[in-house]
């Protein structure tokens, strides 16, 4: 099964528990609503905010970090196989 074989079935099911337990997902979003609807829920709104960035962001540098490691140790492997099957 390929990457995109994964993701799709994941996709589904996290699609197929919402049709399947809508009340605790609806639940949750007017519980939030009610919340940030307040004066000082304002407040909590930016936070909020700020925080899903913050864990958004993570994950992407992580693998970053990963990639570029990859990246660079495969040049390095490409380089010193190239430079060592030359004849001298």
């Amino acid at each position: 099964m390929t990457l995109r074989h994964l993701a799709l079935v994941a996709l589904v099911g996290v699609l197929a528990s919402g049709f399947v337990w809508p009340e605790s997902a609806e639940a949750q979003c007017s519980m939030c609503r009610r919340a940030f609807d307040s004066p000082e829920g304002r407040q909590l709104v930016a936070a909020f905010r700020s925080g899903i960035l913050f864990l958004l962001a993570a994950p992407f540098v992580a693998f970053g970090v990963v990639a570029t490691l990859a990246v660079r140790g495969q040049r390095r492997v490409g380089r010193s196989a190239s430079s060592s099957s030359e004849p001298i």
